[in-house]
């Protein structure tokens, strides 16, 4: 017997069950347009720490593509592999169309140049687009040090700015 939606993937379940809510009829003890709402929130949640874990994932590998002997790069390296477990074991199918590769990616550009400024590294140009995917960012067997030369290879070349 196939896993019921709610194992399979909470977030989709958290919409269905929400919309379930909303088009029963209203009653005295029910207090469904609250619980539907409530429902709905624990998905939203799901799906901004799944969007908070994959930021960080990012934001780690621009640290360690920019600066790879950096004294931090152990700690990222780490950070990179706990946020993808965490990322990976919270993401659910229904998520992927809410997921957006780009919104993250700006994030995450935003936040490594902000860190690597303070650590007093010079300005660098990142990439403007994200050089990996959803799927390569979910995956079960995800290498950091290809996803951190990948990152690399997106970079611009010195002479193009």
């Amino acid at each position: 017997m196939p896993a019921p939606l709610h194992d399979a993937d909470f977030f989709r379940w958290t919409e269905e069950q929400a919309a379930a809510l909303r088009s029963m009829p209203r009653s005295n003890v029910l207090d469904s347009d609250n619980l539907a709402e409530e429902i709905e929130d624990m998905g939203r949640a799901e799906l901004n720490k799944v969007a908070s874990l994959l930021t960080q994932v990012l934001t780690h590998l621009l640290k360690l593509a920019i600066d790879p002997a950096a004294p931090a790069r152990e700690h990222w390296v780490d950070e990179i592999l706990a946020f993808q477990a965490d990322a990976r074991r919270a993401f659910s199918p229904g998520m992927r169309e809410r997921l957006e590769i780009a919104e993250l990616w700006y994030d995450a550009v935003r936040r490594a140049a902000a860190a690597l400024a303070e650590a007093g590294r010079p300005e660098v140009v990142l990439p403007a687009h994200c050089p990996l995917d959803l799927d390569t960012l979910l995956r079960r067997d995800f290498d950091y040090r290809q996803a951190a030369l990948a990152v690399v290879a997106a970079l611009p070349s010195p002479t193009s700015h």
